[in-house]
């Protein structure tokens, strides 16, 4: 009887190794720099993270040809690095700058009005924040492309936390599109001092950050810039796959894996400026220019 079952076991073995073979799995035969020019991660890695998932998107059986979890894996990972489904079937001492970013999506076919953006195209608007290694340390992708930069930001927990002072100490610095809170630091639009002008240049580059983040993310994951088109998504499904390239734009930061080459076509410049009179700030940034400045 265990003799028998060891020879099924043998059998089903075999079957997914010869599977395996079939479908020519680039982990066998491709070198290191191919995988990550083509992957975006190492073998290591994209082994690990299949380690961590296989449980998850195993199917339950081999018919009908199903891919096995490293290849599904390694299928998503070329299309987040391109964009493009045929070409994947053939510490600043507690300052973290926090912006807004358009990810392309197709036309929804319901509530299509509200993913509309200011530029013109539908989009999710993505609300992140990262650190001076250019990691995303906070990430929200749920809102329609029409939603304003600080109306993401008053309905995210993140904003919650700040107020309700979970999060005692450190600023987020936004451009002129956000309010000036207690725990956000934004330009003084019209500087009259040397010390105001010195504060505005040293939060520009300071807020750059953001911006490198954002274009080093979209460059790896070519699917979230609009030179790979747009995803022919969902916005839920488009949501989540935001959030998935955002988490492996990580694993690439703190594995060091190259950034790869060219340059993201990014149109988020915000050319709107915040009008609302939630602007609990001035006290703090005032003390900060006369106090650093």
């Amino acid at each position: 009887m265990a003799a028998a079952y060891l020879i099924i076991n043998e059998r089903r073995l075999l079957r997914r190794e010869r599977l395996f073979r079939d479908r020519n799995n680039p982990l066998d035969y491709m070198d290191d720099r191919e995988i990550i020019s083509k992957f975006r991660l190492p073998r290591h890695l994209i082994l690990d993270i299949c380690q961590m998932i296989q449980n998850d998107i195993t199917r339950p059986t081999l018919r009908s040809h199903a891919l096995p979890p490293s290849l599904q894996l390694m299928a998503a990972l070329r299309f987040f690095a391109t964009g493009n489904f045929q070409t994947v079937t053939a510490d600043l001492h507690g300052i973290s700058a926090i912006d807004g970013t358009h990810v392309g999506i197709k036309s929804p076919s319901f509530e299509e009005h509200v993913f509309v953006n200011r530029k013109n195209y539908h989009s999710i608007n993505t609300m992140a924040v990262c650190d001076a290694k250019l990691k995303f340390i906070n990430i929200v992708a749920k809102w329609p492309g029409s939603s304003h930069d600080s109306f993401v930001l008053n309905n995210s927990t993140l904003c919650q936390l700040f107020e309700n002072k979970n999060i005692p100490r450190g600023w987020l610095l936004g451009d002129s599109g956000y309010p000036l809170r207690s725990f956000l630091l934004t330009p003084v639009m019209n500087p009259t001092t040397p010390k105001e002008n010195a504060y505005n240049t040293a939060h520009i580059k300071t807020r750059n950050v953001i911006e490198r983040c954002f274009g080093v993310w979209k460059m790896r994951f070519r699917c979230m810039d609009t030179s790979g088109g747009t995803l022919q998504f969902s916005p839920k499904r488009t949501c989540n796959i935001i959030v998935a390239t955002a988490v492996l734009h990580n694993i690439c930061v703190e594995n060091r894996v190259p950034e790869a080459q060219g340059r993201p076509v990014i149109n988020d410049g915000n050319d709107c400026v915040y009008r609302g009179t939630l602007n609990d700030g001035n006290d703090n940034r005032r003390q900060l220019i006369e106090a650093r400045f």
